[in-house]
C-alpha cells in the first residue's frame, strides 16, 4: 500500500508524491502556526487589553468566524479555478491582513482584522486539502491526508513553543512580520508544484448546485463541529489552567501544550494508516478519538495542583492524540462521500463546520469557568461533549446512507 501510494509513476504534479506532499504539509503548517498561534497568544491578549476568560475567547471566535463564512467558498473556489491559482492569490492575502495587525489599535480592532485574516487563512486548507485529495486520487488516501493535516498541530506545538519567547523578548510586531513572510513564501512555493487547472467545460460551470451533496457530508460536519471542542480548549486554555492552576510558568506550560500538538500530530498520521488498514472505513477510528479525548479531559479536570511536570508532559501528550488527531478522518470521510468533482466543497464544509465549532466553544468555556471559578468542571463538560461526539459518529457509522451520487475514487 505505501508504495502505491508514493508511487511516481502517473502522479498529477511537477514534482513527486513524497516532496509534494511535503510542500502540502509545510504550507498546512504556516497557515496553523499563524491560525492556532493567535490562539495561543490570547493570553497575552488578555494582558495586554485586561479581558476576562470570555473576551479572551473571543480572539478564537473573531478569527474562527472569519475562516467559517468563506471556507466552503474557498472550497467551490478550488473546485471551480483550482487550488494553484487560488493558493498564489490567497498567499497575497494572507501576508497582507497579518501586516494589518502592526498598525491595527484596541481590542476591537484586534478583532474585526482577525475576521478579515480567518477570511484569507481559509484559502490555504481549502486548496491544500483539494489539491492533495486531487494528487492522489486513486490511491489510499487516509495516511496521506493524514499527513498533511499534521501541518495544523505542529504549526500549533510551533507556535507554543516559539510565540510566547518572541513575544516576551521582540514584542508583537516581530510575530507579525514572521507571519506575514512565512505565509508568503510558503503559499507559493507549494503552489508553484501544482499542475495547471484544467478548464471545466461551459455546461459543467454554469449547472446549478447538487443540493443532494448536503446529504452526504451534513454527519462528518456535525462531527467535526462536536470534536473540534477539544482542539480548541486544549489550545486555548492550557496556558492559564497550567499557569493559575498548576504554578507553571507561561514559558513551561507552553512545553506541556507542545506535547499535547505532538501527541496530534503523531495521531493524525497513525490514524490514517490505521483507516487505511481496515478498508477506509474512518467513522471506528473517529469514535477511538473522541473516546481517548474524553477520557483524558476528564483525567485533566480532577489533576492535583502539584502535579509533576513530567506527569503533566504524559496527560497532555494522550489528550493532544485523540483531541487533535481526527481531523484528517473527517474531511477525507467527506471527500470520499461526494463526487471527484465536489470534493473541495465536502471538505471545506467540514472545515467550516470545524470553525464553527471553534467559535462556538471557547467563549463558552471561558465563561463557564468565570462563573464557577474552576477549571475542572469545565474539562469535565468537555469530556462530555467528546463522548457525545463519540457516540454519534458510532451511530452514523451504522446507518449511514446517502443519494445517489458517484463518490471519489
Amino acid at each position: 500500500m505505501a508504495t502505491r501510494t508514493f508511487d511516481p509513476l502517473g502522479f498529477r504534479a511537477r514534482v513527486g508524491p513524497v516532496w509534494f506532499l511535503a510542500a502540502a504539509t509545510l504550507s498546512q503548517t504556516g497557515m496553523s502556526f499563524v491560525q492556532q498561534g493567535i490562539v495561543v497568544m490570547g493570553v497575552y491578549f488578555a494582558a495586554l487589553y485586561r479581558l476576562s476568560l470570555a473576551q479572551m475567547g473571543l480572539v478564537t471566535t473573531a478569527l474562527s468566524l472569519g475562516v467559517m463564512v468563506s471556507m466552503v467558498v474557498m472550497g467551490a473556489a478550488a473546485d471551480r479555478v483550482g487550488p494553484r491559482r487560488l493558493l498564489f492569490g490567497g498567499a497575497l492575502a494572507m501576508s497582507f491582513f497579518s501586516l494589518g495587525l502592526l498598525v491595527v489599535r484596541g481590542f476591537y480592532g484586534v478583532l474585526a482584522l482577525l475576521f478579515f485574516l480567518g477570511i484569507a487563512l481559509a484559502i490555504a486548507p481549502a486548496s491544500g486539502t483539494k489539491a492533495v485529495f486531487t494528487a492522489f486520487r486513486d490511491r489510499p488516501r487516509g495516511m496521506v491526508m493524514g499527513i498533511r493535516q499534521t501541518g495544523v498541530p505542529i504549526g500549533a506545538l510551533l507556535a507554543a513553543s516559539l510565540l510566547p519567547r518572541i513575544v516576551d523578548s521582540d514584542g508583537f510586531n516581530t510575530v507579525f512580520w514572521v507571519f506575514s513572510a512565512e505565509l508568503l513564501i510558503l503559499g507559493w512555493v507549494f503552489a508553484s508544484l501544482m499542475l495547471p487547472w484544467p478548464k471545466r467545460p461551459l455546461a459543467a460551470a454554469s449547472k446549478g448546485f447538487d443540493w443532494r451533496l448536503l446529504a452526504s457530508v451534513w454527519r462528518p460536519c456535525l462531527v467535526a463541529i462536536l470534536l473540534v471542542s477539544g482542539q480548541y480548549l486544549v489550545l486555548g486554555f492550557t496556558l492559564s489552567d497550567l499557569h493559575a492552576v498548576h504554578h507553571l510558568t507561561l514559558a513551561r506550560a507552553g512545553l506541556v501544550l507542545a506535547a499535547a500538538q505532538l501527541g496530534g500530530g503523531i495521531g493524525r498520521v497513525v490514524t490514517g494508516i490505521i483507516s487505511d488498514r481496515i478498508g477506509g472505513r474512518r467513522p471506528p477510528v473517529i469514535v477511538a478519538c473522541a473516546v481517548t479525548a474524553a477520557v483524558m479531559a476528564f483525567v485533566v479536570a480532577w489533576l492535583p495542583d502539584h502535579t509533576p511536570f513530567v506527569l503533566l508532559l504524559g496527560i497532555w501528550l494522550v489528550f493532544g492524540a485523540g483531541a487533535v488527531g481526527w481531523n484528517a478522518l473527517t474531511m477525507t470521510w467527506a471527500g470520499e462521500s461526494v463526487p471527484a468533482q465536489n470534493s473541495g466543497f465536502a471538505m471545506s464544509s467540514v472545515g467550516t463546520s470545524a470553525f464553527l465549532g471553534s467559535a462556538i466553544f471557547p467563549p463558552l468555556f471561558g465563561a463557564f469557568v468565570d462563573a464557577t471559578g474552576h477549571y475542572n468542571w469545565g474539562w469535565a463538560l468537555l469530556g462530555v461533549v467528546l463522548l457525545t461526539a463519540a457516540l454519534l459518529t458510532w451511530i452514523f457509522s451504522r446507518s449511514s446512507t446517502s443519494p445517489s451520487l458517484t463518490r471519489s475514487g
